[in-house]
Formats: C-alpha cells, structure tokens, sequence
C-alpha cells in the first residue's frame, strides 16, 4: 500500500472517517477527504456459513461464553480453520470486494485504509463487531432481562437494611484477620457509610437485599 497507509490511519486519526457501520459481510462508510463532499466506501466479504459456525458453538459452550463476553480467544479462530472457514482475511483472499468513490486506481486507496484502521480499533475494544462482519450474530438482551428504573414514590419508601455489614457477616471468621478489633466491628461504619452515599448518589436501583433482610411487605 505504501504511503497509503501512513495517510488512511492519519485520516482515521483526524476524525474524516465521519460514518462506519458494520454489516453481516459488509462495512460500509463516508470518509472526507480532499473534495467538499466525503466519498462513500464499502468492504465486502461472503460471511461465514451461519449453521457450520453455530454446529461449532454448540459444541463448544464455553467458547460461546467467551464470545459473549466480548474475549476473542484465539481457540476460536483455530477452530474455525480445522474446518476450512477463518475471521480474517488470507493474502490475496479471493472474494474480499474493495469500492471507494474516489478517483484513486489503488484498492485499497487512503480512504478504504482509513476505515479499515478505525475498524480495527473499534474490534480492539468490542470483538463482536469483527463476528457481526463475518456473519456471526448473537441475540440482544431479551427486554424482561434488562435493568429497570424503578418510580421515585418507590425509592422514596425503601429502606437500607437495619443489619449492618450484611454481606461481610455472611462470611464467616476471617482467619487472615490481625487487627485489635473485630473485623466486623471495624468494618461496620465504613460499610454503613458506603452504603448512604450509594443510595444518596443513585437515583434508581433495584432491590438486591437478602430476602430476610427486606420489610415483610416487599419480601418475595
């Protein structure tokens, strides 16, 4: 690529990669460069065969864990070419499709290299848009899962826990301990004041009490 890559990170860098969207098989994205309107570019590659790959998960669930815990082990990228399929473009891969409207002959020109490096450091820090490239999609958070505000009336009527250091006592002894006074007694006041000051910064939480430890009214 020569000097086009030096320039398409520097683009990327500079912030005229000005939309990036990630596709099963496609990135598409607008990158401004030297003309009043920014060029349109595309990256495409056949996807993955959805069944092989979710065969492969299905055998393997704690790779699948991994993956949704945004880890990209390097297993799975071997696993996937025992069985003749890669998330990475080869050299010279056939198939991989290069389109930019500028008027550069070079694929990939400094546009296409400048969203390929923002692509690169967007998988860095989110590996599950380099599977939603290749075709690989895991469902969202079904809606019932997700976190809910609770109404302000509510949060009004709760109450902290009148047993303090709750959890802590749900150790046990702590053999490792050394100081002068027990360990619950020294962590009492630090605990009941971490929790105030949560419960004076939160506006919305949700219940996690121990069941003996909420009103009988809300216990459930």
């Amino acid at each position: 690529m020569g000097a086009r890559l030096g320039r398409g990170r520097s683009y990327a860098q500079s912030g005229q990669v000005r939309e990036l969207a990630i596709l099963p098989g496609v990135i598409e994205a607008t990158v401004q460069g030297a003309s009043p309107e920014p060029y349109s570019l595309r990256v495409s590659w056949e996807p993955l065969d959805a069944q092989s790959v979710q065969t492969l998960l299905d055998a393997n669930p704690f790779l699948t864990a991994q993956l949704l815990a945004r880890a990209l082990p390097l297993s799975f990228e071997e696993l996937l070419q025992t069985r003749g399929m890669s998330l990475f473009p080869r050299e010279g891969e056939p198939g991989i499709r290069l389109h930019c409207t500028c008027k550069d002959w070079a694929r990939p020109c400094k546009h296409l290299a400048a969203a390929l490096c923002l692509f690169a450091d967007a998988i860095a820090a989110d590996p599950l848009l380099l599977l939603r490239f290749r075709g690989i999609l895991f469902p969202e958070t079904p809606m019932e899962l997700q976190p809910k505000r609770l109404p302000a009336d509510l949060i009004a009527r709760l109450s902290p826990s009148a047993r303090i250091a709750t959890i802590p006592k749900r150790l046990g002894a702590l053999p490792y301990w050394r100081g002068e006074q027990p360990f619950l007694d020294t962590l009492a006041d630090a605990y009941r004041r971490a929790q105030d000051r949560a419960l004076d910064a939160l506006d919305a939480f949700p219940d996690l009490r121990f069941p003996e430890d909420r009103p009988a009214s809300s216990a459930h």
